[in-house]
């Protein structure tokens, strides 16, 4: 498909192809199910392997490892911000992010 046949834009409205949309809509719910199903394996089988005391096993490809809970301290930069202004900007780090395409789908 050329890009003229995907997107186009006329009176300034912007028409995108049906079966394109269409296309990404089926992919976003079958993608949703497919995570659905992965959390239900990886919960079933974590469950497993701590009721059997599995630390690590690899079969066929498949590495699963038991990672412990554990807490996480971060810092409330808008908070610090907002209160040390100077040792935010001091501390503070800008990296370039690249362009990306977000797309939401709703349920219908």
């Amino acid at each position: 498909m050329k890009m003229n046949e995907i997107v186009s834009v006329k009176d300034g409205k912007i028409t995108v192809a049906e079966d394109m949309v269409n296309k990404i809509i089926e992919f976003n719910k079958a993608k949703k199910e497919m995570e659905y199903q992965e959390k239900l394996l990886k919960e079933g089988l974590l469950n497993a392997m701590k009721e059997l005391d599995v630390k690590k096993f690899v079969i066929n490809g498949l590495s699963a490892t038991v990672k412990e809970g554990s807490t996480r301290t971060t810092i409330d930069s808008k908070r610090l911000k907002t209160e040390c202004p100077d040792i935010y900007k001091a501390y503070s780090k800008t990296t370039e992010v690249k362009p990306s395409l977000v797309l939401t789908v709703s349920e219908c």
